[in-house]
């Protein structure tokens, strides 16, 4: 397995009981097959679990993706990640993520809404999906919750 790290404001542990059940109540109750997913997409993340750094990827994602082998492609991916973030933020985050793709060989995936990233936007109809991009480029449609997929031609 590849060199995995990544910031969070709040840094939740899959092999911890309190942190997963509150991930599961994030869920609606009828959202079974979310609750199932989520389920074992955490006992993966437990059995092999990545770096976590309490951070802000505003200031701290270039620091922590210097730890990574020379050697390595590396890709940031958020989902729903950037709607958190108000516009000034945003464009700083996407100059960080402009300035990490020209100086290494960084790839950037996104899975927002529309409007969220700036030069990554299209008309995502129907209502409620997001945009998958690469270096800000749309490749797909999805559903919010990764629960659809649907590639641009």
């Amino acid at each position: 397995m590849g060199w995995r790290a990544g910031p969070d404001l709040n840094p939740l542990q899959a092999n911890s009981e309190g942190d997963r059940r509150w991930l599961a109540a994030l869920i609606w109750p009828e959202q079974t097959d979310r609750a199932e997913r989520l389920d074992r997409a955490l006992d993966v993340v437990a059995a092999y679990p990545p770096r976590l750094e309490a951070g802000d990827l505003l200031v701290d994602l270039p620091e922590l993706l210097a730890d990574a082998p020379s050697d390595a492609t590396l890709v940031v991916f958020h989902s729903a990640v950037a709607a958190y973030l108000d516009r000034e933020q945003r464009g700083r985050f996407t100059d960080v993520m402009h300035s990490l793709t020209s100086t290494r060989d960084v790839r950037w995936v996104s899975s927002e809404a529309p409007g969220v990233i700036p030069g990554a936007d299209i008309d995502p109809s129907p209502h409620g999906r997001f945009i998958l991009a690469h270096d800000r480029v749309p490749v797909a449609v999805t559903g919010p919750h990764g629960h659809s997929l649907l590639w641009l031609s």
